[in-house]
């Protein structure tokens, strides 16, 4: 069955670009805390009605070649501060998850609350009105709640973008407590890694800091400030559709989406994130759902790549094999496609990874018809092997991995994380609300978790070695 509406986000709508009037959404479906699901109402038009022939300018190799890579160094050398106060009277009791605070922000529609963001050094970055909800459908649960905001100027409805921490100027924002991952470095590892792994026009990944969040006087732990994936020359910098015919799009994989397109994921639904919902035109639509059905086929014929950038998806698919992400052939995760290039896919649900939930660094992650829909070119698994062999040399190499690990330490003081467990403490984690499958491994304290996930890479990049020459 096809459907031609492209499904707005229930938290609101999400603008893509400085000049609109966002009003912001991220519908994460998923069960993971990291999911954007930003439905943007940007005023851009953006379907393809298969003006899209693939002519394809995308440099697509084997993915062979060594890119020059080499490490950036630590992005964030202290971490920052965030702090929240918002009317007693606009929280809620109703939407609080068991063991979190009460009452607590609501879980629909944004309530208007002060921010203030600033560095290590007390520098600010804002100082002003944001407008917040509770963010992530499946997060509901979580002790630790995860928001959602966008900065606004004090008539509390007027987008009013920021540049902070050293990312790019924005209005739509995540606040990620990570719960669930004990070394709030997972998804940060997927993504930094990912980025650097090509240019910006194909290796489009979320950027994030480590923030102390205060919230009505109140000290919440430390969570991730992130920014949620959108068109935005900070985020995934494609033009607006020149033509409303959908040359420029990007869409989630997401089981509240309501585009069929079967790719051989678990979830073959597509949620529209740009356009959005609100903004879409019916030429843009339909120019959309034409597109995602031509891939379809092109994955069913065994051509993912007459679509699909190459070097894109033998990138995404080695960090989250390296990863052992559990959502990687699921759900959650992104594509975006600007005029006749062919599309990209944005990584994204890392948190159940790196051994998460209590997982073996052996075999490869949770295959689908998807993988053997990517393994019908028969260039794919020999690329996969070639890649694999430049990335050991370098972004993966165990001494970079370490060194990546070690940096991310430098803005998670001691101070900071002996209060965020004295909040949230170790032993109360349990990943069975996540999944009833889930078990959650037994750390004692955080120099045990960092020197387990260190570890879980170790034996995690060995079993790859040996084995990437047979993936199937």
């Amino acid at each position: 069955m096809m459907s031609t509406a492209c499904q707005r986000s229930t938290a609101g709508n999400d603008d893509d670009s400085h000049s609109e009037s966002d009003t912001d959404s991220d519908t994460d479906s998923d069960t993971d805390s990291d999911t954007d699901s930003d439905s943007d109402t940007d005023s851009d038009t953006d379907s393809d009605t298969d003006s899209d022939t693939d002519s394809d300018t995308d440099t697509d190799s084997d993915s062979d070649t060594d890119s020059d890579w080499a490490y950036p160094g630590p992005r964030q050398s202290e971490i920052g501060a965030m702090e929240i106060s918002c009317d007693t009277a606009d929280l809620v009791a109703a939407d609080c998850a068991p063991n979190a605070p009460s009452p607590c922000v609501p879980a629909g529609g944004k309530i208007i609350c002060d921010m203030v963001i600033s560095d290590g050094t007390g520098a600010e970055y804002y100082n002003g009105v944001v407008g917040i909800e509770q963010w992530g459908r499946g997060t509901s649960t979580y002790a630790k709640t995860n928001y959602e905001f966008e900065m606004r100027l004090p008539d509390g409805t007027t987008e009013n973008p920021a540049a902070v921490l050293g990312m790019g100027k924005e209005e739509d924002w995540i606040l990620d407590g990570s719960w669930t991952d004990r070394s709030f470095m997972r998804s940060d590892l997927v993504r930094d890694i990912f980025k650097e792994l090509g240019s910006g026009d194909t290796h489009v990944a979320a950027d994030s800091r480590y923030v102390r969040l205060n919230f009505n006087g109140d000290s919440r732990g430390i969570y991730r400030l992130s920014e949620r994936i959108k068109r935005d020359d900070d985020r995934v910098d494609i033009e607006a559709d020149p033509s409303d015919f959908g040359e420029n799009f990007i869409v989630k994989l997401d089981d509240d989406g309501e585009i069929d397109a079967n790719i051989g994921a678990e979830e073959d639904d597509w949620l529209c994130v740009y356009p959005s919902e609100d903004k879409v035109t019916d030429n843009q639509r339909t120019g959309i759902l034409i597109w995602l059905m031509k891939l379809s086929e092109a994955m069913t014929n065994g051509e993912p790549f007459s679509r699909l950038n190459k070097t894109n998806v033998v990138d995404w698919v080695l960090i989250n094999e390296f990863a052992k992400n559990l959502r990687t052939f699921d759900k959650g995760w992104y594509l975006f496609k600007s005029g006749d290039r062919k599309a990209n896919l944005i990584p994204s649900d890392e948190d159940m990874s790196f051994g998460l939930p209590d997982t073996s660094a052996e075999g490869w992650t949770l295959h689908n018809q998807m993988t053997a829909n990517l393994l019908k070119d028969a260039t794919f698994k020999s690329a996969l092997e070639k890649r694999w062999a430049v990335l050991r040399q370098g972004p993966l190499a165990e001494q970079a991995l370490n060194e990546r690990i070690d940096d991310y330490l430098k803005a998670l003081p001691e101070e900071a994380i002996t209060d965020n467990f004295a909040i949230w403490p170790m032993g109360d984690l349990d990943l069975s609300v996540v999944d009833a499958t889930f078990t959650t491994p037994d750390v004692a304290d955080f120099d045990t978790e960092i020197a387990a996930l260190r570890q879980w890479i170790t034996d995690r990049l060995a079993w790859v070695d040996d084995n990437i020459a047979s993936y199937k």
